[in-house]
């Protein structure tokens, strides 16, 4: 039996964060002379996948913090191009809510099409909720053909019943009976958002539309792909994405949870001939890390000659490098939680947390916010995980608020 290649833990962050558009080198097709803002965010999408939704705004949302750590100055309205004017991104769910890439379709169009039929709790209220609303589904989509793009707000609530299982709350209403509707055409495939209002990632603004009209032309007919080959494209999509990962990585990243069969399939992948390949770790106290990791074969014949990476960056608490937490904590050996909706009196580390990357390791935390008033980004406290980190992550925090266009960053406390 052929040894695994082994490689440091160092080796390993360096893979992940070059998978990620993080490391030493821009990425071809990124720099300001590669193209408008539109056509480089594209680029970034199609690399690592999607950009995470999220209407919390206390710094900026975070499609523009990722951007900002990839592409320095971008604004929204490049963005707002990108996804609803050029079609390069669509909305749909990979590992949470995101604006994915156009390319992925096939992907989700697996989803799409099987939604109804998983074996979930939630799966079961919408087949109940469907069956009961088939006319309200029907006056829905044909409203939409007829008049769309259109915002919830426009449609009439022709429902037989409501619904009735809250959505954050207990309240039954019509309003959210028709957008607990819009979200279930939405995650089958049949209707898509069409675009957004000036801030094109808050939830409200959004106006609905036929899916097939909220895509680019010469992907409305793409052929799907059989289901014996889509978790196979997938899993050696996210590991490209991950740069080096195991199962459990993999099955939270990309299209989450969405994986047939993933230890078969990664066995299949890593065979001899296969894209994959198995990897050990060994950790940076010299113990190998739990495994099997996989990497993409050219990755890995190509990793030892990456340069080591120098970026200072404050990422988005969303950002596609840290949003599985353990894996996180296993590689970068960083506690990533998200307190937002935590009671003040019981968080850790505050409301809006962002993680500061120092070259390779993550070395701080920034609970900051954008006081756009007066100019300033505020940093109610800047956990550091060790004493040196002070200059990184004032040096990151600069930089941020220059992209913000604040003018000045005051740190209140220091811990």
């Amino acid at each position: 039996m052929a040894q695994i290649p082994e490689i440091p833990a160092a080796l390993a962050r360096r893979m992940a964060l070059h998978a990620q558009g993080l490391g030493a080198q821009t990425p071809a097709g990124w720099g300001p002379r590669d193209g408008d803002g539109a056509a480089r965010i594209a680029r970034v999408v199609q690399r690592i996948g999607c950009l995470q939704l999220d209407p919390v705004s206390t710094v900026a949302r975070s499609p523009l913090l990722v951007l900002h750590a990839r592409l320095g100055a971008i604004d929204e309205a490049a963005l707002h191009e990108a996804a609803y004017g050029r079609r390069a991104l669509f909305e749909y769910w990979c590992h949470e809510a995101s604006l994915c890439w156009t390319g992925d379709l096939p992907f989700h169009r697996h989803r799409m099409r099987r939604w109804l039929a998983q074996s979930s709790p939630r799966a079961a209220r919408a087949r109940a909720f469907l069956a009961e609303n088939a006319a309200f589904a029907r006056s829905v989509v044909r409203t939409l053909r007829q008049a769309g793009p259109l915002p919830a707000a426009a449609l009439e609530d022709r429902s037989a019943a409501p619904w009735r299982h809250g959505h954050w709350t207990d309240e039954v209403s019509g309003r959210q009976t028709v957008a607990r509707m819009l979200d279930l055409l939405w995650l089958t495939g049949k209707v898509g958002v069409a675009d957004r209002g000036p801030s094109p990632t808050a939830t409200s603004a959004r106006r609905w539309d036929l899916l097939e009209r909220c895509l680019p032309d010469d992907l409305t007919d793409v052929a799907p792909i059989p289901s014996s080959r889509i978790t196979r494209r997938a899993v050696e999509r996210a590991v490209g994405m991950l740069g080096v990962a195991r199962g459990p990585d993999v099955r939270a990243h990309f299209t989450r949870n969405r994986y047939d069969d993933l230890p078969g399939t990664l066995a299949a992948l890593s065979g001899p001939r296969g894209p994959l390949t198995a990897v050990a770790v060994r950790g940076d106290d010299g113990e190998l890390l739990r495994g099997p990791w996989y990497a993409r074969r050219e990755d890995l014949a190509t990793a030892s000659a990456l340069e080591p990476g120098t970026r200072r960056l404050a990422l988005s608490p969303f950002d596609n490098v840290l949003c599985d937490r353990a894996r996180t904590a296993t590689l970068f050996g960083f506690d990533h939680r998200l307190e937002i909706y935590v009671p003040p009196p019981k968080r850790r580390w505050g409301y809006y947390v962002l993680p500061i990357l120092d070259g390779e390791r993550l070395v701080a935390r920034a609970d900051a916010a954008h006081d756009r008033e007066s100019g300033v980004l505020r940093v109610h406290t800047l956990h550091l995980e060790d004493r040196g980190a002070r200059g990184a992550a004032q040096e990151a925090l600069n930089a941020l608020a220059r992209l913000r266009g604040a003018r000045d960053v005051r740190i209140e406390r220091v811990a």
